[in-house]
């Protein structure tokens, strides 16, 4: 009767050890009982991919003073989690920028914003052409699984190889962003580019024409996309 005795003592006492470690654990760690499974705050982070040439490199800028730079800063500001990747060669036509198309691809962006062709226009080289090459970075961006969204920047042609190849020239961008439900976003703009504070040399903009294609017309149609 006694060794009985001894056996349920040992075992309470083992019991109420037990029970003592977890209660006094639960204590040390007030999340423990007051916080339930939360899905994660943080932001997905997006990847955009400025692709296009010196107007996008930022000719005879710093990086940071570039469209890119410029754009992702106030994304930033505005409370996105994204990267935006400078793609942009000085000096590339239409077709330079549809060999580099299926790189930029493989990169596997969010959204690219393609802006391309005004080395086009100043070189009067043939419309057909240059919408055809234009028309092919699309598709290829466009192709696959999970494709980019695709933002075209509109450009315009000077008048240096007459009204009626501005007119052909200009009709290409309104065109493609239709054909291939594209969103256009205005990029060489009469109001920015007759004003010459914006202007670097009379063909690129300096970083306050940036900011302000940023701030008035790039900025507006990515965060629409983004908060969708």
């Amino acid at each position: 009767m006694n060794r009985t005795y001894k056996i349920f003592f040992s075992f309470g006492v083992i019991l109420l050890c037990v029970a003592l470690f977890f209660i006094l654990s639960h204590r040390a760690d007030p999340q423990a009982v007051s916080v339930a499974p939360t899905q994660s705050q943080t932001p997905k982070n997006i990847k955009i991919i400025a692709f296009g040439d010196s107007l996008t490199a930022g000719y005879n800028l710093p990086l940071i003073e570039s469209y890119p730079a410029q754009l992702e800063s106030r994304l930033t500001e505005t409370g996105f989690s994204v990267q935006v990747i400078n793609s942009g060669v000085s000096g590339e036509t239409t077709r330079g920028n549809l060999e580099r198309a299926q790189f930029i691809r493989s990169q596997n962006p969010d959204i690219v914003l393609l802006g391309i062709g005004g080395n086009d226009a100043i070189r009067s080289l043939s419309v057909t052409e240059t919408k055809n090459n234009i028309e092919k970075t699309i598709k290829i961006l466009q192709g696959g699984e999970k494709p980019p969204v695709v933002f075209l920047l509109q450009m315009q042609s000077p008048l240096n190889s007459g009204f009626s190849y501005k007119q052909s020239f200009d009709k290409i961008y309104p065109s493609l962003a239709k054909t291939y439900n594209l969103k256009l976003v205005p990029f060489i703009t009469k109001e920015i580019f007759f004003d010459s504070t914006n202007l670097l040399d009379g063909i690129h903009l300096n970083k306050k024409g940036y900011g302000e294609i940023v701030d008035q017309y790039i900025l507006p149609a990515v965060v629409r996309k983004l908060s969708i």
